[in-house]
């Protein structure tokens, strides 16, 4: 380890001396304001082992509760696409995030391209956007957190931040679970078990099945499309052995098969029709283990949070989306990683609250990609051998001037090291460098073919914030900052081109500015928070999809642009009655390029490509949404949720040649709980208004009838659940 980084150890170690514990943030039964129907959410945000109520907390975040995501029906991520202003979420391929935050995101499904949205369970970076698009079992909240989030969650979340948290295990003896059934048709079962185990075990068992038959019909055969099974089980431990310690153990693994992604050529569907000669298949298992020991002691608190997870998925893709035998693609993605964090928090010199901490992530990854395409005659496999490794050490103070104004500032020093072979695609099986079956590869990168380009490189960047807030009678926060964020340099593993190197290419870094304000009303029965932002982006990574008369397509990877991003956003939440709670998002994002160094339409560099459109930046989004209890005679009780959400079109390429559709996501249900509350029943409906929406929408070559391929999500889906709790 660098000097660097022995220092930052040592700093850590002589603040676990010099501080003292900071007041309980906590919020307790008591805290709770009593006369408003609002939920009070509390947030693990700012990493201070505490829970805090969101409308304390200075950052621009949207908070979903478990109890919202029951209500809603919410089986995974992309099913709150709407839930937040600026927020996107949507599937590229079977489990594959495209998550965009503030105009902020990936574009492409080589796992080679960092996310700039960083997703994290209970704590725990996941190290590329594979399997990122998890099912939604037993969650206790989802933080969306936007802006860059370098300081406290590293490298990657440029846009911002999605944290996951699932349930921890209760005090007492308790069973709960729910069983689904949807049009498609899909059949969903889930339930928890939890307890204590002696004086100081609580332990949980949860377990989750999906039968999904598929929701398309295959107008080649007939048959229905899209089916997939998968299962999770997750038991969770907690060992409390004394007031002052605590540790939790999670295990998780779970399955997924099913068919390919739902393809679509223009040239020959529109709508929800589609026809594939090939289904393709979808195979994806992973498992994870996290630990996570809190230890309160006199001066302060410290937090060892270390996780592992494995992941492996097998994919193949009719990729013309077509009736017939133009372009198959198979891919293979073998990944481990593993991750730990020391972190401490406390309070010095009676005014100031530090958080620091070090961190510590490495992994690796095999990854191997067969391209099948009768008419020119091409059977041939790419590859790559990736291994990676991550060191950080971070420090935040919260300085309290006085009972109102705090400054805030602090910084992350990270390094990154990358290591890459690199399998380049020949368009001949004869020459191919990978064998599919085997999985094996000859590695021609690095070697005499590319010179200058060692396939080793080590970036070290810093992270800093600077910020303020100020608060008043906890009614009124007013908060801004200026934050700099980065995604990792690296090297593509998708290299189709002899001719262009596939790497390494630079660090993405990025100025954030941000002015924000929270305000609760009326006593606690109207929230409203708002923020702006200003974004700089320099040397923008981009995924440039070229087409190829031989290969179809080429994908480069490159530092394309500089950019600047700004917008808005704002959240509204009141409580009409006490039955009533009406709620209202609206998010803006602009976006333009300030210098090009990559040609980006295909002309050459000019004056046209400053008026190309950011990929997957949505200029417009908003949502509104309302949800209705009433108490009925015998103890019944009725639960009515409506939301709408609104996401305008984006740019889907570099090149600006084909765009993402308009999304209108309409969703509703009606719940019934029966008295002591231990059944509801509901009916639900998603995408009610059967709006056709694309995870992808990319350019097919005229060998391949032209048009484009699109990738799509299921139209209007109806169900009924029956749900438990004792």
């Amino acid at each position: 380890m660098s000097r660097k980084f022995a220092l930052g150890s040592s700093a850590v170690a002589a603040l676990l001396l010099c501080t003292k514990p900071a007041p309980s943030q906590t919020l307790t039964p008591d805290a709770q304001p009593q006369n408003s129907p609002i939920e009070s959410v509390v947030i693990s945000a700012e990493k201070r082992g505490v829970t805090q109520d969101a409308q304390t907390v200075p950052l621009s975040l949207t908070v979903v509760s478990g109890a919202d995501i029951e209500q809603h029906h919410a089986i995974d991520l992309q099913d709150l696409t709407t839930a937040a202003p600026n927020v996107t979420l949507t599937e590229a391929v079977p489990g594959y995030a495209f998550f965009t935050i503030r105009g902020l995101g990936v574009n492409t499904t080589i796992p080679s391209m960092e996310p700039a949205v960083g997703v994290f369970i209970d704590g725990i970076y996941l190290g590329m956007p594979a399997g990122s698009v998890v099912d939604l079992v037993d969650i206790e909240s989802i933080e969306f957190l936007r802006g860059p989030q370098g300081l406290l969650f590293g490298r990657n979340t440029t846009g911002g931040a999605i944290l996951i948290n699932t349930r921890r295990p209760g005090d007492a003896f308790a069973v709960y679970g729910s069983v689904n059934y949807e049009t498609g048709p899909q059949e969903i079962a889930s339930a928890s078990v939890e307890g204590p185990l002696g004086n100081e075990f609580r332990a949980k068992l949860t377990g989750y099945y999906s039968n999904d038959d598929g929701w398309f019909t295959n107008q080649f055969d007939g048959k229905s499309f899209g089916a997939s099974r998968s299962y999770v089980i997750r038991p969770t431990v907690m060992w409390t052995p004394a007031a002052a310690f605590d540790s939790t153990l999670i295990y998780e693994r779970g399955a997924q098969r099913g068919d390919g992604p739902t393809t679509q050529s223009s040239t020959y569907f529109q709508g929800f029709d589609i026809g594939l000669n090939d289904p393709g298949y979808n195979h994806l298992d992973w498992e994870g283990v996290t630990f996570e020991s809190n230890w309160h002691t006199a001066n302060g608190l410290v937090t060892n949070l270390a996780g592992y997870r494995r992941l492996d998925q097998g994919l193949s893709i009719d990729n013309d989306g077509a009736p017939i035998a133009g372009f198959q693609l198979f891919s293979l993605l073998k990944q481990h990683q593993f991750s730990e964090e020391l972190r401490y928090f406390g309070r010095a010199f009676g005014s100031v609250d530090l958080t620091a901490g070090l961190y510590y992530f490495t992994q690796s990854y095999l990854y191997l990609e067969r391209r099948v395409l009768p008419a020119p005659g091409i059977d041939s496999t790419l590859g790559a051998d990736v291994a990676a490794t991550n060191y950080a050490v971070f420090a935040q103070a919260d300085y309290h001037l006085d009972s109102q104004l705090t400054l805030i500032a602090g910084g992350r020093l990270t390094r990154d090291e990358k290591d890459a072979k690199i399998a380049t695609f020949v368009a001949s099986k004869a020459l191919s460098r990978c064998n599919f079956a085997a999985e094996t590869c000859v590695y021609n990168f690095p070697g005499p073919s590319f010179p200058g380009s060692p396939g080793k490189d080590t970036w070290d960047y810093f992270t800093p914030k600077l910020g303020f807030e100020w608060q008043e009678n906890n009614t009124l926060l007013v908060y801004g900052d200026w934050a700099r964020g980065v995604r990792s340099g690296g090297y593509n593993v998708r290299n189709t081109s002899t001719s262009v190197p596939p790497g390494p290419y630079d660090p993405e870094t990025q100025d954030a500015f941000e002015l924000g304000v929270k305000s609760s009303w009326f006593e606690d029965r109207l929230h409203a928070n708002g923020a702006l932002f200003y974004d700089q982006i320099n040397k923008m990574q981009r995924d440039v999809n070229l087409l190829d008369p031989v290969v179809a397509v080429v994908q480069v990877t490159r530092n394309t642009a500089d950019a600047t991003i700004q917008g808005f956003e704002l959240e509204v939440t009141g409580a009409v009655t006490d039955e009533l709670v009406l709620r209202a998002n609206t998010g803006y994002t602009d976006g333009r390029y300030d210098k090009i160094f990559f040609d980006l339409d295909g002309g050459g560099i000019g004056p046209s490509d400053f008026h190309l459109a950011i990929p997957r930046l949505v200029r417009w989004s908003y949502a509104l949404g309302a949800t209705f209890t009433h108490n009925l005679r015998g103890d019944f009780l009725l639960r009515l949720v409506a939301d709408y959400g609104y996401r305008s079109r984006a740019a889907s390429t570099d090149s600006n040649v084909v765009f993402l559709p308009q999304v209108k996501e309409l969703s509703a249900s009606a719940s019934l709980t029966l008295p002591g509350q231990h059944w509801s029943f509901s009916l639900y409906g998603r995408n009610l208004l059967d709006n056709v929406s694309y995870g992808v929408n990319a350019a097919l070559p005229a060998f391949l009838g032209g048009g484009t391929l699109r990738t799509l999500s299921e139209g209007r889906v109806i169900g009924v659940e029956a749900s438990f709790s004792y």
